[in-house]
């Protein structure tokens, strides 16, 4: 993948590849294609983190729904507001 500037708060959408586990079996695994939208809280050289979800008051809050993907794992990154 390119290398792409975001900026905290950029609405963003992101196409990466998931860690899939399985245990004492024989199935042949492979990585889970994933999707996520959200608001860019963070970057760095190894991850990605984003606010998927998050409180819009008057009041101050600071509780949401947070993912971090790390940056090995990204496929496609695009700043959609």
């Amino acid at each position: 993948m390119a290398k792409m500037k975001v900026s905290k708060g950029d609405a963003v959408y992101i196409e990466w590849m998931d860690i899939t586990a399985d245990l004492h079996s024989d199935t042949k695994l492979e990585p889970a294609a994933a999707e996520v939208m959200g608001w860019v809280d963070s970057v760095t050289r190894k991850y990605i983190r984003l606010s998927t979800c998050r409180y819009k008051t008057d009041e101050h809050c600071d509780l949401k729904d947070q993912i971090a993907i790390p940056m090995g794992c990204v496929e496609r990154l695009e700043i959609i507001g």
